[in-house]
């Protein structure tokens, strides 16, 4: 092992890891440069013929596909992505996982069956276990790659990744926890699809644009298809989150408390537009949400008051640790209605922890902001639309945000 397996490296590929990690140990030595993780659950090969003849498939990567489907449930698609990859050198295979080599040698790719009997996926689990354990692979193999290489990459099969994919992370940070790159609907030929998903498309970058114009420090996307983790955070995370959805959030909030989220603005992931039901929520129920609607404008979305009145309570943070010190009420000075949202959220068994732990200002801005959290936030956002600013129609959160001073920069009625 290298000196990159740290000891909370170490304790999750031994506690936590998937079981599949453990075929492992006779991987044959093709010291890949990149590790990218693709859960797919009936899916086409166009994906990989996609990647193979793109500059990404001449690269050095392992690409690891975890095939997946819920028990009780056939997809033939399935079955021809598996025999798609028959056509290349397999170089070695144990139970249900496969190695195989592409263009000369410059790509591999690892397959998983978790779809054939018995190997099926629990429907509760879904994609956060297939890829959960498509990044535990990655996990394993990285914790022994000399090379020093830290990054799990992860994406979906409706994803077209840009040629300099993989470079764009050496300009992140080395402090940081994780990346995130910025994507970008295209069309699949069917116009009211992709109109659908630009909307929401374009409220998720509202989202994320209050959350920064707030002060918060979980602004960024959260989108599984465009997302890299460092080996040490993924680790010290726990992974993946098995879940049918919102893995991709849940990792990522985590994350955040480690270390900086970097967002790249470019190069950015192209990602066809398609209708889903792959998860539970998400981009697929919201885009059939929106085509049902009929009219692009009845589509409703937070207010944008309820980034004004999170501004108010994220500029008040610094203010706890002279009040606390001062033995007056931490909330004194918010107004009453964010109080009670907070108070509501159960902020006062924070408090608690502030009084006997929390020794100076820095440390109580960094143990509320790790409270107040990008889970805690969402739930505070969704209070303030249920008790006092109802959702509005897109089109009119967009001309009136007050971090949108000129042209929103995305869909626009």
């Amino acid at each position: 092992m290298s000196l990159i397996l740290t000891k909370a490296i170490a304790k999750y590929l031994r506690l936590y890891a998937e079981p599949e990690c453990a075929a492992l140990e006779d991987f044959p030595a093709i010291s890949p440069q990149h590790y990218l993780v693709i859960p797919c659950y009936s899916e086409t090969p166009d994906f990989a013929r996609r990647l193979a003849a793109s500059a990404l498939g001449f690269c050095n990567a392992l690409i690891i596909v975890v095939i997946n489907q819920p028990p009780g449930v056939y997809k033939p698609l399935n079955s021809q992505l598996r025999n798609y990859f028959q056509q290349y050198s397999l170089l070695w295979q144990k139970d249900h996982l496969s190695l195989f080599s592409a263009n000369n040698g410059k790509l591999h790719w690892l397959i998983v069956d978790r779809f054939s009997p018995g190997l099926e996926i629990d429907p509760k689990q879904g994609v956060g276990l297939a890829r959960k354990l498509g990044c535990d692979l990655a996990a394993f193999l990285l914790a022994k790659d000399p090379s020093g290489q830290r990054w799990i990459c992860t994406t979906d099969a409706d994803a077209i990744l840009p040629d300099d994919y993989f470079n764009a992370l050496k300009s992140v940070p080395t402090d940081a926890s994780a990346a995130v790159f910025s994507v970008e609907h295209i069309t699949n030929d069917d116009d009211a699809i992709f109109n659908a998903t630009k909307i929401y498309e374009c409220a998720l970058r509202y989202y994320v644009d209050g959350l920064a114009w707030a002060g918060s420090p979980y602004a960024f996307p959260t989108i599984g298809s465009a997302l890299a983790v460092s080996l040490q955070a993924y680790c010290e995370c726990r992974g993946f989150p098995r879940r049918a959805g919102g893995e991709d959030f849940y990792l990522l909030n985590k994350s955040a408390k480690l270390g900086a989220v970097s967002w790249l603005k470019t190069p950015t992931i192209q990602l066809i537009s398609r209708i889903s039901n792959r998860a539970p929520f998400g981009t697929g129920p919201a885009v059939k949400k929106i085509r049902e609607l009929g009219r692009p404008d009845d589509f409703t979305y937070y207010a944008p008051e309820t980034f004004t009145d999170l501004r108010t309570w994220l500029q008040h943070i610094p203010n706890i640790w002279p009040q606390l010190q001062a033995g007056r009420e931490p909330l004194e000075n918010l107004p009453r209605h964010l109080q009670a949202i907070l108070t509501d959220a159960g902020i006062e068994n924070l408090f608690v922890h502030l009084r006997r732990q929390i020794d100076n200002p820095q440390q109580c801005i960094r143990a509320v902001n790790h409270w107040f959290d990008a889970f805690q936030t969402l739930k505070f956002i969704r209070r303030l639309q249920e008790l006092y600013y109802p959702a509005r129609p897109l089109v009119a959160c967009l001309r009136n945000a007050p971090f949108y001073p000129d042209e929103p920069p995305c869909w626009k009625s």
